[in-house]
Order: C-alpha cells, then structure tokens, then sequence
C-alpha cells in the first residue's frame, strides 16, 4: 500500500548483493518491527519475481549514481541540512542507530547459536 515495503526490500537486496557479509532476513524483522519474518521472505521472493531476478548493475550505470549522490553530498550545507532532517549527529536517530546495530548483532549471534545447535 505504500512504498515502505518496497523499500525495506530493495535495502534487503542490496545488501545481500553488495555487502559480503549482508544482513539477513531476521535482523531486518527486528530493524522493521512491523514485518514478521515470515513477510519480508514473501516480499522478498515477490520482489525478486518481479524484477525477474534481475540484480546486476553496470558499473558504468554504479558509477553514474555514485557520482551524483556524491555530488549532492558536497552541495553547500547539504550534510548539515541532512542531518537536521533525520536528528543529527549525536541526537536520538545517533542513539536509535545505534541501539539497532547493537539488537542486529545480538539476534545475529543468537540465530548463529541455533544453527550450530542442529
């Protein structure tokens, strides 16, 4: 219903393809409360379907992005206004961040200690 869910997957994604060591679908239920983990594997294998399975990037069409979001970044007070938007540096989005890698790495170890159990 909204792009919300779109969103958290294509992050989802992108981290599985980028990331060596990607997050995993159960750090993302606990990042995103309002998903069950039985959702975002749903959402995941629908959005995958729907793009055909499609993930590669150029690395010409990377490259294009990456230069833009950069240059947007050193646009006069953009880090500043940036910041202000989503709580600064040292304000709540700082500690929230902050208290959410800390309940990924837990529920990581945790989900490890069950797999190694079996």
């Amino acid at each position: 219903e909204t792009w919300r869910p779109i969103f958290m997957c294509g992050l989802l994604l992108a981290s599985k393809v980028w990331q060596d060591l990607s997050s995993w679908n159960i750090e993302f239920a606990s990042v995103y409360p309002q998903f069950s983990l039985d959702a975002i594997n749903r959402l995941e294998l629908a959005f995958l379907k729907f793009i055909k399975w499609d993930l590669y990037i150029s690395s010409s069409l990377y490259a294009k992005y990456y230069f833009a979001l950069r240059s947007l970044l050193e646009k006069s007070g953009f880090r500043d206004r940036y910041n202000q938007m989503v709580g600064g540096i040292g304000g709540i989005a700082a500690s929230e961040a902050l208290k959410v890698s800390k309940r990924s790495e837990a529920v990581k170890e945790e989900a490890l200690q069950q797999l190694s159990r079996r």
